[in-house]
């Protein structure tokens, strides 16, 4: 599990997130499904003839990462990930007669990230971990791709399940 802090429209937001992967030697590859926390809300945004109103924002993607550790010792590991997504941006706003939300506009996106992490192993299979880098966001609305793109930097805290596996696996076959 992972909670991040990122940029949305130039305001710090909440991303949290749940990342699942494997590692072999100093390389690991993972899959991660990431979203806002809560929706970035704006209580007055001129949209045009539609007049102010409060706007919502919206923004989730699944991201495939390859990362090659540049240490990995007993206690820590650090390492450059680099993903690769797929996402949307939705936003709506609030209509002021009947307080209903009403859905503005939603593009697909492809976000790019790279960053340099470090993780401390609290025990053999808990580990905490921060880390910062970049978001460059692919989208065919040059507006979201202004918006989304910006520095992250995130504090993740993590189930080494690998190893949990690895050690009731020889548990069991020393018990045999």
């Amino acid at each position: 599990f992972d909670a991040r802090r990122t940029w949305v429209n130039d305001a710090s937001v909440r991303f949290n997130g749940l990342r699942i992967g494997a590692q072999r030697g100093r390389d690991l590859i993972a899959l991660g499904f990431y979203g806002l926390g809560d929706p970035y809300i704006q209580p007055s945004v001129d949209l045009g003839t539609l007049g102010k109103r409060e706007f919502y924002t919206r923004f989730s993607y699944t991201a495939l990462t390859y990362e090659r550790l540049i240490i990995d010792s007993k206690r820590w590991q650090a390492g450059i990930p680099i993903s690769v997504g797929l996402g949307n941006y939705r936003t709506s706003y609030r209509d002021s007669t009947n307080g209903t939300e009403i859905a503005y506009g939603v593009n697909e996106l492809v976000p790019v990230e790279a960053y340099l992490h470090a993780d401390y192993n609290l025990f053999w299979f808990i580990f905490v971990g921060a880390g910062a880098g970049y978001r460059y966001v692919l989208a065919a609305d040059p507006a979201a791709t202004r918006k989304l793109s910006d520095y992250t930097y995130y504090f993740k805290v993590g189930l080494r399940f690998g190893e949990v596996v690895k050690r009731v696996r020889k548990s069991l076959r020393d018990d045999i």
